[in-house]
């Protein structure tokens, strides 16, 4: 990826450490880093909206239970349908199935929550 990449994946990254989940009541579950990432996505040209949700795709199957569930609401809210699917079917892999899936249900729900949709 080009330099910009490289600079929009810091971005990303930045959005997901910043605040930290769970330091604050306004942060308790992630919700400030999950509208700030939404929000990043739709300021993005079509090619960075490329770049960030394969970038999203992927931090939804890490072993960093918040990281993967802050992506699956990312996902979630941004319409990526298939990718959540995806993630749901990798954490059925997981030693702790059950506690991931559930993860996911309170990411897509913050999400429906605190995202508005152009719907």
């Amino acid at each position: 990826m080009s330099a910009s990449g490289n600079g929009l994946e810091e971005e990303i990254l930045e959005l997901f450490r910043e605040p930290v989940i769970g330091s604050g009541y306004g942060n308790t579950y992630g919700e400030q880093n999950l509208v700030a990432l939404v929000e990043k996505y739709r300021t993005l040209t079509e090619e960075e909206m490329l770049f960030m949700s394969d970038l999203i795709t992927a931090y939804s199957t890490s072993t960093d239970l918040a990281t993967s569930y802050i992506s699956v609401a990312v996902l979630h809210a941004i319409g990526l349908k298939e990718q959540v699917d995806k993630a749901y079917d990798w954490a059925r892999t997981q030693g702790e199935a059950e506690s991931i899936a559930s993860h996911f249900d309170i990411g897509k729900s913050l999400s429906e929550f605190f995202i508005k949709t152009s719907d």
